[in-house]
Protein backbone atom coordinates (compact mmCIF):
# COMPACT_ATOMS: atom_id res chain seq x y z
CA UNK A 1 0.00 0.00 0.00
CA UNK A 2 2.50 2.38 0.71
CA UNK A 3 3.68 2.03 -3.08
CA UNK A 4 0.51 3.26 -3.98
CA UNK A 5 0.61 6.00 -1.82
CA UNK A 6 3.82 7.07 -3.16
CA UNK A 7 2.83 6.89 -6.62
CA UNK A 8 -0.26 8.99 -6.18
CA UNK A 9 2.18 11.46 -4.16
CA UNK A 10 5.10 12.00 -6.13
CA UNK A 11 6.59 9.01 -8.11
CA UNK A 12 6.48 8.99 -11.87
CA UNK A 13 4.98 5.22 -12.21
CA UNK A 14 4.05 1.99 -9.74
CA UNK A 15 7.07 0.09 -9.00
CA UNK A 16 7.62 -2.40 -11.77
CA UNK A 17 7.84 -6.21 -10.40
CA UNK A 18 6.17 -8.36 -12.81
CA UNK A 19 5.36 -12.05 -11.70
CA UNK A 20 6.44 -15.08 -13.49
CA UNK A 21 3.28 -14.66 -16.33
CA UNK A 22 4.57 -10.82 -17.19
CA UNK A 23 1.69 -9.58 -15.44
CA UNK A 24 2.03 -6.61 -12.98
CA UNK A 25 0.70 -7.89 -9.57
CA UNK A 26 -2.22 -4.62 -8.52
CA UNK A 27 -1.51 -5.64 -5.08
CA UNK A 28 1.91 -4.52 -5.61
CA UNK A 29 0.44 -0.99 -6.94
CA UNK A 30 -1.40 -0.91 -3.96
CA UNK A 31 -5.09 -1.55 -5.43
CA UNK A 32 -5.72 -4.59 -4.49
CA UNK A 33 -8.70 -4.62 -1.83
CA UNK A 34 -10.30 -7.57 0.47
CA UNK A 35 -12.37 -8.41 -3.29
CA UNK A 36 -9.15 -8.85 -5.45
CA UNK A 37 -7.08 -11.50 -3.81
CA UNK A 38 -8.06 -14.21 -6.49
CA UNK A 39 -7.74 -13.09 -9.91
CA UNK A 40 -6.05 -9.84 -10.67
CA UNK A 41 -7.10 -7.89 -14.01
CA UNK A 42 -3.28 -7.25 -15.56
CA UNK A 43 -3.08 -3.81 -16.18
CA UNK A 44 -0.67 -1.49 -17.88
CA UNK A 45 0.14 1.69 -15.99
CA UNK A 46 -2.14 3.80 -18.64
CA UNK A 47 -4.89 2.00 -17.14
CA UNK A 48 -4.35 3.04 -13.60
CA UNK A 49 -5.87 6.50 -11.92
CA UNK A 50 -3.85 9.16 -12.63
CA UNK A 51 -1.54 10.27 -10.15
CA UNK A 52 -1.90 13.25 -8.15
CA UNK A 53 0.95 14.82 -9.60
CA UNK A 54 -0.15 14.31 -13.03
CA UNK A 55 -3.70 15.58 -12.41
CA UNK A 56 -2.54 19.15 -13.91
CA UNK A 57 -5.81 20.48 -15.90
CA UNK A 58 -8.12 22.95 -14.43
CA UNK A 59 -11.28 24.53 -15.54
CA UNK A 60 -9.71 26.86 -18.45
CA UNK A 61 -7.33 24.06 -19.27
CA UNK A 62 -10.86 21.94 -20.57
CA UNK A 63 -11.86 25.41 -22.15
CA UNK A 64 -8.76 25.83 -23.72
CA UNK A 65 -8.76 22.19 -25.42
CA UNK A 66 -12.35 22.47 -26.46
CA UNK A 67 -11.23 25.49 -28.47
CA UNK A 68 -8.28 23.72 -29.41
CA UNK A 69 -9.33 20.50 -30.56
CA UNK A 70 -12.10 22.17 -32.45
CA UNK A 71 -9.28 24.35 -34.40
CA UNK A 72 -8.67 21.62 -37.13
CA UNK A 73 -9.05 21.43 -40.93
CA UNK A 74 -11.45 18.11 -40.00
CA UNK A 75 -13.62 19.97 -38.21
CA UNK A 76 -14.06 22.48 -40.65
CA UNK A 77 -15.39 20.07 -42.80
CA UNK A 78 -18.70 19.56 -40.82
CA UNK A 79 -20.12 22.39 -41.74
CA UNK A 80 -18.45 23.17 -44.66
CA UNK A 81 -20.07 19.70 -46.29
CA UNK A 82 -23.59 20.84 -45.16
CA UNK A 83 -22.66 24.09 -47.53
CA UNK A 84 -21.59 21.56 -50.28
CA UNK A 85 -25.14 20.31 -50.12
CA UNK A 86 -27.22 23.26 -50.03
CA UNK A 87 -27.54 24.20 -46.47
CA UNK A 88 -27.51 27.42 -45.32
CA UNK A 89 -28.16 26.33 -42.08
CA UNK A 90 -24.81 24.76 -41.69
CA UNK A 91 -23.32 27.12 -39.28
CA UNK A 92 -26.24 27.09 -36.64
CA UNK A 93 -26.59 23.41 -37.30
CA UNK A 94 -22.93 22.63 -35.98
CA UNK A 95 -23.48 24.97 -32.89
CA UNK A 96 -26.82 23.17 -31.94
CA UNK A 97 -25.54 19.68 -32.37
CA UNK A 98 -22.44 20.28 -30.45
CA UNK A 99 -24.49 22.08 -27.55
CA UNK A 100 -26.43 18.56 -27.66
CA UNK A 101 -23.94 16.47 -27.22
CA UNK A 102 -21.96 18.05 -24.96
CA UNK A 103 -24.54 17.09 -22.68
CA UNK A 104 -23.91 13.20 -22.67
CA UNK A 105 -19.89 14.09 -23.51
CA UNK A 106 -19.98 15.65 -19.80
CA UNK A 107 -21.69 12.66 -18.43
CA UNK A 108 -19.38 10.14 -19.79
CA UNK A 109 -16.84 11.94 -18.58
CA UNK A 110 -17.86 12.34 -14.63
CA UNK A 111 -16.59 9.01 -13.72
CA UNK A 112 -13.61 9.77 -15.06
CA UNK A 113 -12.82 13.32 -13.34
CA UNK A 114 -14.22 11.55 -10.08
CA UNK A 115 -11.76 8.52 -10.25
CA UNK A 116 -9.44 9.52 -12.54
CA UNK A 117 -9.79 6.50 -14.59
CA UNK A 118 -9.78 6.21 -18.50
CA UNK A 119 -12.72 4.81 -20.57
CA UNK A 120 -11.72 1.14 -20.88
CA UNK A 121 -12.12 0.95 -17.45
CA UNK A 122 -14.86 3.05 -16.63
CA UNK A 123 -17.08 0.75 -19.20
CA UNK A 124 -16.56 -2.71 -16.71
CA UNK A 125 -18.69 -1.35 -14.66
CA UNK A 126 -21.88 -1.63 -16.86
CA UNK A 127 -21.09 -4.08 -18.98
CA UNK A 128 -18.91 -6.35 -17.03
CA UNK A 129 -14.99 -7.17 -17.02
CA UNK A 130 -15.47 -9.30 -19.98
CA UNK A 131 -18.16 -7.62 -21.59
CA UNK A 132 -16.62 -4.48 -21.89
CA UNK A 133 -14.64 -5.91 -25.20
CA UNK A 134 -17.31 -5.22 -27.64
CA UNK A 135 -18.08 -1.28 -26.37
CA UNK A 136 -14.04 -1.50 -26.69
CA UNK A 137 -14.37 -2.72 -29.83
CA UNK A 138 -16.93 -0.86 -31.39
CA UNK A 139 -14.79 2.42 -30.28
CA UNK A 140 -11.66 0.93 -31.42
CA UNK A 141 -13.21 0.69 -34.41
CA UNK A 142 -14.33 3.91 -35.36
CA UNK A 143 -11.05 5.67 -33.59
CA UNK A 144 -9.17 3.38 -36.47
CA UNK A 145 -11.38 4.91 -39.10
CA UNK A 146 -11.13 8.03 -38.36
CA UNK A 147 -7.61 8.21 -37.95
CA UNK A 148 -7.45 7.20 -41.18
CA UNK A 149 -9.60 10.13 -42.37
CA UNK A 150 -7.72 12.75 -40.44
CA UNK A 151 -4.66 11.25 -42.02
CA UNK A 152 -5.74 11.54 -45.19
CA UNK A 153 -6.57 15.36 -44.50
CA UNK A 154 -3.13 15.69 -42.63
CA UNK A 155 -1.70 14.06 -45.99
CA UNK A 156 -3.37 16.89 -47.80
CA UNK A 157 -2.01 19.34 -45.66
CA UNK A 158 1.30 18.64 -46.48
CA UNK A 159 0.83 18.18 -49.68
CA UNK A 160 -0.33 21.75 -50.36
CA UNK A 161 2.56 22.63 -48.50
CA UNK A 162 5.16 20.66 -50.90
CA UNK A 163 3.23 22.29 -53.92
CA UNK A 164 4.20 25.52 -52.85
CA UNK A 165 7.70 24.67 -52.57
CA UNK A 166 7.76 22.50 -55.58
CA UNK A 167 5.37 22.51 -58.61
CA UNK A 168 6.45 19.21 -60.10
CA UNK A 169 4.87 17.18 -57.21
CA UNK A 170 1.49 17.56 -58.99
CA UNK A 171 2.71 16.46 -62.01
CA UNK A 172 4.56 12.92 -60.69
CA UNK A 173 2.82 9.95 -62.27
CA UNK A 174 0.26 9.00 -60.75
CA UNK A 175 -0.10 5.10 -60.45
CA UNK A 176 -3.48 4.97 -59.27
CA UNK A 177 -6.65 4.88 -61.31
CA UNK A 178 -8.91 7.63 -62.60
CA UNK A 179 -11.79 6.67 -60.05
CA UNK A 180 -9.50 6.62 -57.32
CA UNK A 181 -9.23 9.26 -54.60
CA UNK A 182 -5.77 9.26 -54.53
CA UNK A 183 -2.58 10.23 -56.36
CA UNK A 184 1.05 9.41 -56.68
CA UNK A 185 2.22 13.22 -55.28
CA UNK A 186 -0.43 13.03 -52.41
CA UNK A 187 0.78 9.61 -51.44
CA UNK A 188 3.87 10.90 -51.06
CA UNK A 189 2.47 13.28 -49.00
CA UNK A 190 0.36 11.20 -46.88
CA UNK A 191 3.68 9.20 -46.01
CA UNK A 192 5.05 11.84 -44.50
CA UNK A 193 2.41 12.56 -42.36
CA UNK A 194 2.24 8.86 -41.45
CA UNK A 195 5.46 8.81 -40.18
CA UNK A 196 5.06 11.92 -38.02
CA UNK A 197 1.66 11.19 -36.26
CA UNK A 198 3.19 7.79 -35.38
CA UNK A 199 6.44 9.22 -34.29
CA UNK A 200 3.59 10.51 -31.44
CA UNK A 201 3.03 7.47 -29.97
CA UNK A 202 6.19 7.53 -28.15
CA UNK A 203 5.59 9.92 -26.23
CA UNK A 204 3.30 9.75 -23.41
CA UNK A 205 0.11 12.30 -23.65
CA UNK A 206 1.05 13.99 -20.33
CA UNK A 207 3.98 15.35 -21.77
CA UNK A 208 1.69 16.82 -24.44
CA UNK A 209 -0.30 19.03 -23.17
CA UNK A 210 1.14 22.09 -24.13
CA UNK A 211 0.39 21.79 -27.57
CA UNK A 212 -2.65 22.43 -27.35
CA UNK A 213 -2.12 26.33 -26.61
CA UNK A 214 0.08 26.07 -29.61
CA UNK A 215 -1.95 24.60 -31.79
CA UNK A 216 -5.21 26.96 -31.04
CA UNK A 217 -3.10 29.93 -31.62
CA UNK A 218 -1.50 29.10 -34.93
CA UNK A 219 -4.91 27.78 -35.94
CA UNK A 220 -6.54 30.65 -35.42
CA UNK A 221 -3.91 32.89 -37.41
CA UNK A 222 -4.50 31.10 -39.95
CA UNK A 223 -7.60 30.62 -40.24
CA UNK A 224 -8.33 34.43 -39.89
CA UNK A 225 -5.43 34.77 -42.72
CA UNK A 226 -7.57 32.64 -45.12
CA UNK A 227 -10.75 33.49 -44.49
CA UNK A 228 -9.62 37.29 -45.65
CA UNK A 229 -7.61 36.38 -48.03
CA UNK A 230 -10.93 34.43 -49.76
CA UNK A 231 -13.16 37.14 -49.25
CA UNK A 232 -10.64 39.47 -50.91
CA UNK A 233 -10.81 36.54 -54.00
CA UNK A 234 -14.25 36.50 -54.32
CA UNK A 235 -15.00 40.17 -53.30
CA UNK A 236 -17.31 39.16 -50.70
CA UNK A 237 -19.58 35.74 -49.36
CA UNK A 238 -20.76 33.64 -51.64
CA UNK A 239 -23.59 33.84 -52.95
CA UNK A 240 -24.23 30.50 -51.76
CA UNK A 241 -25.28 31.67 -48.01
CA UNK A 242 -27.85 33.42 -48.93
CA UNK A 243 -29.65 30.90 -51.26
CA UNK A 244 -32.58 29.04 -49.32
CA UNK A 245 -32.63 25.27 -49.85
CA UNK A 246 -34.29 22.18 -48.99
CA UNK A 247 -32.72 20.38 -46.45
CA UNK A 248 -31.10 16.78 -48.04
CA UNK A 249 -32.60 13.53 -46.91
CA UNK A 250 -30.46 11.10 -45.20
CA UNK A 251 -27.05 11.52 -42.94
CA UNK A 252 -25.89 14.22 -44.71
CA UNK A 253 -27.57 16.44 -41.80
CA UNK A 254 -26.20 14.22 -39.06
CA UNK A 255 -24.88 17.53 -36.95
CA UNK A 256 -24.01 15.76 -34.06
CA UNK A 257 -22.07 12.25 -35.14
CA UNK A 258 -18.74 14.03 -35.07
CA UNK A 259 -19.06 13.85 -31.37
CA UNK A 260 -19.79 10.26 -31.01
CA UNK A 261 -16.63 9.26 -30.50
CA UNK A 262 -15.62 11.98 -28.04
CA UNK A 263 -18.69 11.67 -26.08
CA UNK A 264 -18.21 7.78 -25.33
CA UNK A 265 -14.46 8.31 -24.16
CA UNK A 266 -14.55 11.56 -22.55
CA UNK A 267 -13.03 10.23 -19.52
CA UNK A 268 -9.48 9.46 -21.24
CA UNK A 269 -9.34 13.49 -20.88
CA UNK A 270 -11.55 14.28 -18.13
CA UNK A 271 -9.32 11.73 -15.82
CA UNK A 272 -6.38 14.14 -15.60
CA UNK A 273 -8.63 16.79 -13.65
CA UNK A 274 -7.67 18.51 -10.48
CA UNK A 275 -11.01 18.31 -8.97
CA UNK A 276 -13.89 16.82 -10.16
CA UNK A 277 -15.94 20.37 -11.08
CA UNK A 278 -12.93 21.53 -12.91
CA UNK A 279 -14.41 19.48 -15.64
CA UNK A 280 -17.59 20.64 -16.05
CA UNK A 281 -18.45 24.32 -16.67
CA UNK A 282 -15.84 25.34 -18.72
CA UNK A 283 -16.37 22.06 -21.42
CA UNK A 284 -19.96 22.60 -21.52
CA UNK A 285 -19.58 26.30 -23.12
CA UNK A 286 -16.05 25.42 -24.69
CA UNK A 287 -16.86 22.80 -26.79
CA UNK A 288 -20.15 24.26 -28.40
CA UNK A 289 -18.89 27.69 -29.12
CA UNK A 290 -14.77 26.29 -30.30
CA UNK A 291 -16.79 23.81 -33.15
CA UNK A 292 -19.01 27.27 -33.81
CA UNK A 293 -15.92 29.86 -34.03
CA UNK A 294 -14.34 27.11 -36.82
CA UNK A 295 -17.32 26.64 -38.22
CA UNK A 296 -17.90 29.76 -39.36
CA UNK A 297 -14.76 30.11 -41.04
CA UNK A 298 -15.73 26.94 -42.75
CA UNK A 299 -19.23 27.86 -43.80
CA UNK A 300 -18.10 31.70 -45.45
CA UNK A 301 -14.49 30.62 -46.76
CA UNK A 302 -16.40 27.64 -48.57
CA UNK A 303 -19.39 29.57 -50.44
CA UNK A 304 -16.71 31.80 -51.09
CA UNK A 305 -14.91 29.33 -53.30
CA UNK A 306 -18.20 29.06 -55.88
CA UNK A 307 -17.54 32.93 -56.84
CA UNK A 308 -13.61 31.86 -57.03
CA UNK A 309 -13.88 28.70 -58.87
CA UNK A 310 -17.22 28.41 -59.93
CA UNK A 311 -17.97 25.78 -58.00
CA UNK A 312 -18.30 24.45 -54.48
CA UNK A 313 -15.18 23.14 -52.80
CA UNK A 314 -15.77 21.91 -49.13
CA UNK A 315 -12.16 20.98 -48.41
CA UNK A 316 -9.86 23.80 -47.82
CA UNK A 317 -6.94 21.92 -48.84
CA UNK A 318 -8.64 21.79 -51.84
CA UNK A 319 -8.99 25.70 -52.15
CA UNK A 320 -5.56 26.86 -51.30
CA UNK A 321 -3.89 24.49 -54.11
CA UNK A 322 -6.50 25.98 -56.00
CA UNK A 323 -5.11 29.23 -55.25
CA UNK A 324 -1.61 28.27 -56.21
CA UNK A 325 -3.35 26.90 -60.01
CA UNK A 326 -4.87 29.80 -60.67
CA UNK A 327 -1.68 31.94 -59.79
CA UNK A 328 1.39 29.87 -58.96
CA UNK A 329 3.66 33.59 -57.80
CA UNK A 330 5.81 34.36 -55.23
CA UNK A 331 2.84 35.72 -52.62
CA UNK A 332 0.43 33.32 -53.42
CA UNK A 333 3.09 30.25 -52.64
CA UNK A 334 4.47 31.62 -49.47
CA UNK A 335 1.28 32.23 -48.04
CA UNK A 336 -0.45 28.82 -49.23
CA UNK A 337 2.85 27.55 -47.47
CA UNK A 338 2.91 29.15 -44.37
CA UNK A 339 -1.29 28.44 -44.02
CA UNK A 340 -0.86 24.93 -44.71
CA UNK A 341 1.70 24.71 -42.00
CA UNK A 342 -0.54 25.72 -39.56
CA UNK A 343 -3.30 23.53 -40.64
CA UNK A 344 -0.56 20.26 -40.83
CA UNK A 345 0.52 21.15 -37.22
CA UNK A 346 -3.37 21.50 -35.90
CA UNK A 347 -3.86 18.33 -37.70
CA UNK A 348 -1.01 16.20 -36.06
CA UNK A 349 -2.23 17.66 -32.96
CA UNK A 350 -5.74 16.37 -33.09
CA UNK A 351 -4.62 13.29 -34.12
CA UNK A 352 -2.67 12.73 -31.12
CA UNK A 353 -5.53 13.94 -28.44
CA UNK A 354 -8.36 12.54 -30.43
CA UNK A 355 -7.21 9.47 -31.67
CA UNK A 356 -3.77 7.77 -30.53
CA UNK A 357 -4.91 8.59 -26.74
CA UNK A 358 -8.13 6.55 -27.62
CA UNK A 359 -6.25 4.13 -29.62
CA UNK A 360 -3.54 3.39 -27.04
CA UNK A 361 -5.93 2.96 -24.28
CA UNK A 362 -8.78 0.72 -25.93
CA UNK A 363 -6.31 -1.70 -27.55
CA UNK A 364 -3.71 -1.95 -24.36
CA UNK A 365 -7.18 -2.60 -22.19
CA UNK A 366 -8.13 -5.82 -24.52
CA UNK A 367 -5.03 -7.53 -24.64
CA UNK A 368 -3.16 -5.55 -21.76
CA UNK A 369 -0.48 -8.50 -20.86
CA UNK A 370 0.61 -8.35 -24.61
CA UNK A 371 -0.18 -5.03 -26.08
CA UNK A 372 1.37 -1.41 -23.99
CA UNK A 373 -0.23 2.05 -24.80
CA UNK A 374 2.74 2.91 -27.14
CA UNK A 375 2.34 -0.43 -29.14
CA UNK A 376 -0.91 -0.29 -29.25
CA UNK A 377 -1.54 3.34 -30.91
CA UNK A 378 1.05 2.39 -33.63
CA UNK A 379 -0.88 -0.99 -34.28
CA UNK A 380 -4.12 1.68 -34.53
CA UNK A 381 -1.89 3.51 -37.21
CA UNK A 382 -0.93 0.87 -39.36
CA UNK A 383 -4.29 -0.36 -40.05
CA UNK A 384 -5.57 3.40 -40.58
CA UNK A 385 -2.96 2.80 -43.42
CA UNK A 386 -4.50 0.03 -44.57
CA UNK A 387 -8.34 0.54 -44.96
CA UNK A 388 -7.32 2.78 -47.61
CA UNK A 389 -8.62 6.11 -46.01
CA UNK A 390 -8.90 8.37 -49.19
CA UNK A 391 -11.72 6.38 -50.26
CA UNK A 392 -14.03 7.62 -47.40
CA UNK A 393 -13.31 11.22 -48.49
CA UNK A 394 -13.94 11.25 -51.56
CA UNK A 395 -17.19 13.58 -51.89
CA UNK A 396 -18.69 15.21 -49.38
CA UNK A 397 -21.94 12.91 -49.19
CA UNK A 398 -19.29 10.07 -48.66
CA UNK A 399 -17.91 11.65 -45.58
CA UNK A 400 -20.84 12.96 -44.07
CA UNK A 401 -22.79 9.59 -44.82
CA UNK A 402 -19.72 7.88 -42.58
CA UNK A 403 -20.66 10.20 -39.90
CA UNK A 404 -23.94 9.21 -39.29
CA UNK A 405 -23.46 5.73 -39.57
CA UNK A 406 -21.42 4.87 -36.82
CA UNK A 407 -22.94 6.60 -34.21
CA UNK A 408 -25.94 4.54 -33.92
CA UNK A 409 -23.24 1.53 -32.43
CA UNK A 410 -21.89 3.93 -29.90
CA UNK A 411 -25.40 5.49 -28.86
CA UNK A 412 -26.19 2.64 -27.07
CA UNK A 413 -22.92 2.47 -24.51
CA UNK A 414 -23.36 6.16 -23.91
CA UNK A 415 -26.36 5.61 -22.81
CA UNK A 416 -25.72 2.36 -20.82
CA UNK A 417 -22.55 3.86 -19.11
CA UNK A 418 -24.71 7.67 -18.00
CA UNK A 419 -27.87 5.55 -16.56
CA UNK A 420 -24.94 2.82 -14.63
CA UNK A 421 -23.09 5.81 -13.16
CA UNK A 422 -25.98 8.28 -12.32
CA UNK A 423 -29.08 6.01 -11.91
CA UNK A 424 -28.31 2.95 -10.64
CA UNK A 425 -24.98 3.58 -8.49
CA UNK A 426 -25.92 7.18 -7.74
CA UNK A 427 -21.84 7.66 -8.67
CA UNK A 428 -20.48 5.17 -6.67
CA UNK A 429 -17.69 2.87 -8.08
CA UNK A 430 -15.52 -0.26 -6.23
CA UNK A 431 -12.41 1.04 -8.42
CA UNK A 432 -10.51 -1.97 -6.45
CA UNK A 433 -13.04 -4.63 -8.52
CA UNK A 434 -12.62 -2.69 -11.56
CA UNK A 435 -9.12 -4.54 -12.08
CA UNK A 436 -10.14 -7.66 -10.65
CA UNK A 437 -11.69 -10.72 -12.51
CA UNK A 438 -12.55 -12.46 -9.04
CA UNK A 439 -16.11 -14.18 -9.91
CA UNK A 440 -16.70 -11.96 -6.36
CA UNK A 441 -16.83 -9.14 -7.68
CA UNK A 442 -19.64 -7.06 -8.56
CA UNK A 443 -18.65 -6.50 -12.01
CA UNK A 444 -18.57 -10.20 -12.87
CA UNK A 445 -22.29 -10.49 -13.11
CA UNK A 446 -22.98 -13.42 -15.57
CA UNK A 447 -19.37 -15.05 -16.94
CA UNK A 448 -17.91 -11.41 -16.77
CA UNK A 449 -20.70 -10.08 -19.11
CA UNK A 450 -23.68 -7.63 -17.68
CA UNK A 451 -27.03 -9.14 -19.60
CA UNK A 452 -28.94 -5.67 -18.34
CA UNK A 453 -26.57 -3.14 -20.25
CA UNK A 454 -26.64 -5.74 -23.67
CA UNK A 455 -30.65 -5.36 -23.32
CA UNK A 456 -30.20 -2.03 -23.16
CA UNK A 457 -27.82 -1.54 -25.57
CA UNK A 458 -29.48 -3.18 -28.58
CA UNK A 459 -32.97 -1.69 -27.01
CA UNK A 460 -31.40 1.87 -27.72
CA UNK A 461 -29.96 0.51 -31.75
CA UNK A 462 -33.40 -0.65 -32.40
CA UNK A 463 -35.57 2.20 -32.90
CA UNK A 464 -32.78 4.05 -35.23
CA UNK A 465 -31.98 0.82 -37.17
CA UNK A 466 -34.34 1.13 -40.09
CA UNK A 467 -32.76 4.78 -40.89
CA UNK A 468 -29.37 3.00 -41.05
CA UNK A 469 -30.40 0.36 -43.37
CA UNK A 470 -31.99 3.58 -45.32
CA UNK A 471 -28.48 5.12 -45.34
CA UNK A 472 -26.42 2.09 -46.89
CA UNK A 473 -28.78 1.91 -49.76
CA UNK A 474 -32.48 -0.46 -48.46
CA UNK A 475 -35.26 0.74 -50.18
CA UNK A 476 -38.67 0.32 -48.44
CA UNK A 477 -37.92 1.90 -45.51
CA UNK A 478 -40.42 4.55 -44.31
CA UNK A 479 -40.06 8.14 -44.09
CA UNK A 480 -40.42 8.55 -40.40
CA UNK A 481 -37.83 6.30 -39.91
CA UNK A 482 -35.64 7.92 -42.34
CA UNK A 483 -36.26 11.23 -39.95
CA UNK A 484 -36.03 9.68 -36.31
CA UNK A 485 -32.34 8.76 -37.48
CA UNK A 486 -30.98 11.99 -38.31
CA UNK A 487 -31.18 12.27 -34.25
CA UNK A 488 -30.20 8.30 -33.91
CA UNK A 489 -27.18 10.02 -31.24
CA UNK A 490 -29.58 11.63 -29.14
CA UNK A 491 -32.78 8.68 -29.26
CA UNK A 492 -30.17 5.96 -28.93
CA UNK A 493 -28.71 7.37 -25.49
CA UNK A 494 -31.91 8.00 -24.16
CA UNK A 495 -33.66 5.05 -24.99
CA UNK A 496 -30.76 2.76 -23.65
CA UNK A 497 -30.49 5.20 -20.23
CA UNK A 498 -34.10 4.52 -19.75
CA UNK A 499 -34.14 0.49 -20.66
CA UNK A 500 -30.88 -0.09 -18.52
CA UNK A 501 -32.10 1.46 -15.49
CA UNK A 502 -35.47 -0.05 -16.46
CA UNK A 503 -34.12 -3.58 -16.13
CA UNK A 504 -31.80 -2.92 -13.24
CA UNK A 505 -35.16 -1.82 -11.27
CA UNK A 506 -36.42 -5.42 -11.97
CA UNK A 507 -33.06 -7.04 -12.01
CA UNK A 508 -30.76 -4.82 -9.55
CA UNK A 509 -27.41 -5.56 -9.71
CA UNK A 510 -24.62 -5.86 -7.08
CA UNK A 511 -23.85 -1.90 -5.51
CA UNK A 512 -27.09 -0.58 -7.00
CA UNK A 513 -27.68 2.34 -4.81
CA UNK A 514 -30.57 3.01 -2.85
CA UNK A 515 -32.61 6.18 -1.55
CA UNK A 516 -30.24 6.48 1.44
CA UNK A 517 -27.44 6.43 -0.59
CA UNK A 518 -25.29 9.42 -1.15
CA UNK A 519 -24.04 10.73 -4.92
CA UNK A 520 -20.64 9.97 -5.09
CA UNK A 521 -19.62 9.19 -2.11
CA UNK A 522 -15.64 10.52 -0.87
CA UNK A 523 -15.08 6.55 0.99
CA UNK A 524 -15.34 5.07 -2.81
CA UNK A 525 -12.24 7.17 -3.84
CA UNK A 526 -10.11 7.24 -0.22
CA UNK A 527 -10.22 3.37 -0.26
CA UNK A 528 -8.57 2.81 -3.28
CA UNK A 529 -5.43 5.36 -2.59
CA UNK A 530 -5.02 5.54 0.89
CA UNK A 531 -5.96 1.57 2.29
CA UNK A 532 -3.08 1.03 4.26
CA UNK A 533 -1.36 4.40 3.57
CA UNK A 534 1.80 5.43 5.37
CA UNK A 535 1.12 8.96 6.05
CA UNK A 536 -2.26 10.32 6.49
CA UNK A 537 -4.22 12.37 3.55
CA UNK A 538 -5.55 15.79 3.97
CA UNK A 539 -9.32 14.91 2.42
CA UNK A 540 -9.98 18.21 1.46
CA UNK A 541 -6.37 18.85 -0.63
CA UNK A 542 -6.53 15.38 -2.38
CA UNK A 543 -10.26 14.68 -2.94
CA UNK A 544 -12.33 17.84 -3.18
CA UNK A 545 -14.98 17.77 -5.37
Amino acid sequence: MRHWNTYCRGSRSPPQNPDRSGTHSLRRYGLVGSRSSQSLWSSPTDLLPVPLEDRKWGRWSYALFWVAESASVTSWTVASTGVKNGLWEAWLCVILGHWIVVVPLLMTGRPGAKYHVPFPVIVRASFGVWGSYWPLFNRNAMTIIWSGVQMVTTGNCIYVMLHAIFPSIAHVHNVFPADVAMTSGMLIAFGVAWIIVTAYAFIRPRNLGRLIIFKAGIMFVCLITFFGWSLSKADGIGPIIHESSAIPKGSSHAWAANMATFATNNADISRYARHPNDALWTQFFGLPLGYGLISFFGVFVTSSSKVIFGKILWDPNAILDGFLTMEYDSKTRTGVFFIALGFTFAQVTTMIFANLIAAGNDTAAMWPRFIKYRRSAVICMIIAFAINPWELTKTSFTFTSYLGSYQIFLSGVIGVIISDYFLVRKGNYDVNALFSTSRQGPYWYWHGMNFRAYTAYFTGIVPVFPGFLHSVGVSGIPLGAQRLYVFALPVGIIVSAIAYWGVCSIWPVEGQASKETKFESAEAELDVYVHGAAEPVNKKRDFEV
